[in-house]
């Protein structure tokens, strides 16, 4: 896998993939291969190539990966689409300052708070990505955090908002001076959450109530908008027995307040 004259230590298998890769490397930065890998000295086992099958790492081979680069000193290329997977994948190899100081998760924590939650669309988009991977303790707080820059940004006075937050939004064909001038909407979000499933859409939703800035009415067109979007018949007043269940959840987030 790595190209250098070493010979090969371990072989990490994940799923249909095979890694062949060498000891220093990855045990100094990963408790976890440090705790499964056997270090044995002894005769028997001095020749031995140890394997470790560890498929039920987050993100799977691809996530694995960008850790094994990190740890071989490869630069790495973190965005929107993969850093979500790869900082679970991290966190389950235990890449962290105990082994390591400015060890992956560390690294990837910065990335996360000076880019991704500060983008509109950097946060939807690792949020569709997480859909990808098995919920558990860690990816959920992961998920908390990339809400709470979702609820943030939908809360803020339109006078601070930037045409450049909406991606979903259709762009008139009008020249970058009139586009400042032009006055946002209350409701320039609403199209851009449609990416996202019911479930995560759902918390979006609760988010932006929780934070109590954005008026009833806007919420109302932001369901209205994702039922159009992703009902079928729903702009006909004919919705199939098979998304009952996606009606009603929409149905749960209408406000309480009338407008």
């Amino acid at each position: 896998y790595v190209a250098t004259e070493l010979e090969t230590e371990i072989i990490v298998i994940i799923g249909n993939v095979k890694f062949y890769l060498h000891k220093f490397p990855l045990l100094s930065k990963s408790g976890f291969l440090q705790k499964h890998i056997a270090t044995s000295k002894n005769e028997e086992k001095k020749n031995q190539i140890d394997e470790i099958d560890i498929s039920e790492i987050p993100g799977g081979s691809v996530a694995f990966e960008v850790c094994v680069k990190f740890c071989y000193g490869i630069t790495v290329t973190l965005n929107a689409y993969n850093v979500f997977a790869a900082r679970c994948a991290a966190e389950f190899l235990e890449m962290n300052e105990t082994f390591e100081k400015s060890n992956l998760v560390y690294k990837i924590d910065v990335f996360l708070t000076s880019t991704i939650f500060r983008s509109w669309k950097d946060s939807i988009i690792v949020l569709k990505t997480r859909n990808d991977l098995s919920p558990n303790e860690f990816n959920l707080k992961l998920v908390k955090r990339c809400l709470n820059s979702i609820a943030s940004t939908a809360s803020i006075d339109t006078s601070k908002v930037e045409w450049s937050y909406s991606y979903n939004r259709k762009k008139k064909n009008l020249d970058q001076k009139v586009r400042k001038q032009e006055a946002v909407p209350k409701d320039w979000w609403v199209e851009d959450l449609c990416d996202l499933h019911m479930d995560l859409y759902k918390q979006a939703i609760e988010a932006i109530k929780k934070r109590g800035k954005v008026p009833g009415f806007v919420i109302g067109e932001a369901l209205h908008v994702y039922a159009v979007r992703r009902i079928a018949g729903f702009s006909k007043g004919s919705v199939k027995i098979t998304d009952k269940s996606l009606t009603e959840s929409v149905i749960e987030l209408i406000p309480d307040e009338k407008g």
